[in-house]
């Protein structure tokens, strides 16, 4: 069953797991978009990029090329600038809630830490990569 598991250094199985998470939070801010009726264009940008990461690194999994690596470096910068740029969005879009940024308007608002985390998963695989 485990098979040449040696040859699996920890970046692959690293990089398998951050595809499955990047998946999982895509489904939840696609849905979570879908809600807001896409209502502002920079809503697309997580739904569309974040499939084409997932699949980047699952091409640096199963090809370990340069050209796959180079694919992903690319994405992921990509997906930094995004995840900060979605971050800055939705803490601007709490501050427009009536009481600006409080306690109360942090739990109702737009979930300003998913779009760090994908930033953080990003900046994760980019240490992976490299290092």
């Amino acid at each position: 069953m485990l098979e040449n598991w040696d040859s699996w250094t920890l970046g692959k199985v690293l990089t398998l797991f951050l595809t499955l998470g990047i998946l999982m939070i895509w489904a939840q801010i696609t849905v979570w978009h879908h809600r807001g009726k896409f209502h502002k264009w920079q809503m697309w940008i997580p739904v569309f990029a974040l499939p084409f990461f997932a699949l980047t690194s699952f091409l640096v999994v199963v090809f370990p090329f340069s050209w796959a690596g180079w694919l992903q470096t690319v994405m992921c910068i990509v997906v930094l600038l995004a995840g900060i740029y979605g971050g800055i969005l939705h803490i601007g879009a709490i501050a427009k809630r009536t009481g600006g940024i409080r306690y109360e308007n942090l739990q109702s608002g737009p979930p300003f830490v998913l779009p760090f985390t994908v930033a953080a998963f990003a900046m994760i695989q980019l240490l992976n990569l490299w290092y």
